[in-house]
């Protein structure tokens, strides 16, 4: 059985367990086995009180409605646990990535209420994996923007004006300049001050470009919403092909991104 299948299982059952029914049997199971002297006949009542949670959450099992609301209380129980968690990630980032992040957060959820709510299960189920995609892309554009948000903390302590003073100073001190020994020393300050240059310029072009993607996601989500609602108006026998059509736009998008983070990193280590 896969491992999703297996995990929905262990919920709907957990559910069934945690239900008034289930922990009152036990409990007046328990209570028997207690207050009785007669300690086989104690131990049959708590077996007999086990026994019937085993039918009653076998049983529900079997019941699709059931099954379909746990399932629904899970994601829910979720997605405020993870919001919750996100949302002190968010705040610490700074201004602009902060605004398109909770504007991919604000379309995410709207997809995900938008596929959930669907009126044709059959669409609901289908859609689920590119719920999933759009989950997995929010966290690759929140760890995006924390990256940014380091970068922008060197960039603000930084006065790029003061490095080129300080370039254009050393390379006229060394035009002047005839004694070797002091031309070398000099050469060595200047090489490092072109090297600093050349790292803020990477890393300024980097938290550029991480912007640039940021906003890319926000406008291919806010397109994928506006699919998502033509997707559940049309025919049954064609929102399949759509819905693949999502996962694949879905999927390029998070290469892009992998293509992204990819060339950030190399930029940053060669001129680290």
């Amino acid at each position: 059985m896969p491992h999703s299948k297996w995990r929905n299982l262990v919920v709907v059952a957990k559910r069934a367990l945690m239900a008034p029914f289930s922990l009152g049997l036990l409990a007046y199971g328990v209570l028997w086995a207690l207050l009785l002297h007669d300690g086989v006949v104690g131990i049959l009542g708590l077996g007999g009180a086990l026994m019937a949670v085993a039918i009653y959450v076998l049983i529900k099992l079997q019941d699709e409605s059931y099954i379909r609301d746990a399932l629904r209380d899970a994601r829910e129980h979720e997605r405020r646990t993870q919001a919750f968690k996100r949302g002190f990630r968010i705040e610490e980032l700074e201004v602009e990535s902060r605004i398109k992040i909770k504007s991919i957060v604000k379309l995410q959820n709207e997809i995900a209420d938008d596929v959930v709510n669907s009126p044709i299960d059959e669409v609901a189920v289908g859609l689920a994996d590119t719920v999933t995609q759009t989950e997995h892309l929010i966290e690759r554009a929140l760890s995006m923007a924390q990256k940014r948000r380091e970068l922008q903390q060197y960039l603000n302590r930084t006065d790029d004006t003061a490095i080129e003073s300080r370039i254009e100073s050393l390379s006229e001190k060394l035009a002047e300049q005839t004694d070797p020994q002091q031309r070398a020393e000099i050469e060595i300050s200047l090489v490092a001050k072109q090297q600093e240059r050349d790292d803020y310029q990477a890393i300024e072009q980097s938290a550029g470009r991480i912007l640039r993607q940021l906003d890319g996601i926000e406008c291919s989500f806010a397109s994928l919403r506006a699919r998502l609602v033509r997707i559940k108006s049309t025919d049954i026998s064609e929102w399949a092909a759509a819905n693949e059509e999502l996962k694949t736009e879905l999927g390029g998008l998070s290469s892009s991104v992998d293509t992204l983070e990819q060339s950030i990193n190399e930029a940053l280590n060669s001129e680290g």
